[in-house]
């Protein structure tokens, strides 16, 4: 009996990552649905389909970062302040220029952080803190601390516009994930980076660079961002240089974590981060419809985080792997 038991905890754990996000989805959807009849149209769950787009984007980076045993705070001032950039930049270069400097923005914000971790050996924690800061600041200054506003066509096309009737930001979204999905499993930069987050050690002395793999994490953290902050900035048709990115990397973990990337490193699950905003997205909906206090919204989010490490702790103990 005690052995019919155990094998239903592995192939429970061993499948949760498939199964255990969309069925919580499922009930999620089920219960606001009955608790609001907004909730529950067509209109609402489309919409927060390509909502989840803004958080689901950066979360991309974010896996690759977190495999690789590091982790980037500074995603939300970053967004800030390649955002700031881009936009007033628009008028001199028109949308598409704009877009491009504002990807690239974040990219090269990346790249800074990425040099500090590899080469001059500053814990990705300490870095990525104090360049939240750096990043923030510079946005305020820039700015004198005055919202950007955006009303270029081809911008704000890619927030609010449609192809063949589907929204944009999903097919931005499907788009990044499938390139994600490819590298990650398809190449060896993926295996690389896997090989890194579990040992580090180990890693260098197969042959692997272990510092290139590091930068080009970070480098994946600030595209990634990038593109986020493009169509964040387009669907809300400004930039805030206090507002963007407030509690962005918050969320952003939150949905990595909750994906089923092990916070150790080496184990990660980028469909998971897919379902996993997808599931922060409509549960900040349902609260918000149902008005409840913003700040018990980010009671709700802290639970959910703690809730994802605990699964993850249980999912490696059933299936018999070690995660400190």
């Amino acid at each position: 009996m005690n052995g019919a038991r155990g094998s239903a905890r592995v192939w429970i754990a061993s499948r949760w990552d498939s199964f255990g996000l969309p069925a919580l989805i499922a009930v999620l959807v089920l219960v606001f649905s009955l608790l609001s009849s907004t909730f529950a149209s067509g209109y609402n769950l489309f919409s927060n389909l390509a909502f989840s787009s803004l958080v689901g984007i950066g979360a991309i980076g974010m896996v690759f970062c977190i495999m690789s045993g590091d982790f980037d705070i500074s995603v939300g001032s970053m967004s800030a302040l390649a955002g700031v950039l881009g936009a007033s930049l628009v008028g001199r270069i028109g949308g598409v220029g704009a877009v491009l400097v504002t990807v690239a923005t974040a990219t090269v914000c990346g790249i800074v952080n990425g040099v500090f971790v590899t080469k001059l050996r500053i814990p990705a924690f300490i870095t990525t803190l104090g360049m939240q800061y750096v990043y923030r600041a510079i946005a305020y200054i820039y700015t004198s601390n005055t919202p950007v506003y955006i009303k270029d066509p081809f911008w704000l096309f890619l927030g609010s516009g449609t192809v063949l009737g589907i929204p944009l930001p999903i097919i931005i979204t499907a788009i990044c994930f499938a390139a994600a999905v490819y590298v990650l499993r398809k190449t060896p930069f993926g295996r690389s980076v896997i090989a890194v987050g579990t040992n580090k050690t180990a890693a260098m002395l197969s042959g692997i660079n272990v510092d290139f793999i590091k930068n080009m994490v970070f480098v994946l953290v600030g595209f990634f961002v990038g593109v986020a902050t493009v169509v964040t900035a387009s669907y809300l048709g400004s930039v805030n240089p206090g507002m963007t990115g407030q509690g962005y990397e918050f969320q952003v973990i939150t949905v990595v974590v909750l994906g089923g990337t092990a916070l150790t490193g080496g184990n990660g699950n980028m469909l998971g981060a897919f379902f996993a905003s997808l599931f922060l997205t409509y549960l900040q909906n349902g609260l918000g419809l149902k008005q409840v206090n913003s700040y018990w919204q980010f009671v709700a989010t802290g639970l959910v985080l703690i809730f994802a490490v605990g699964i993850n702790r249980v999912k490696s103990a059933l299936l018999g792997q070690r995660e400190l």
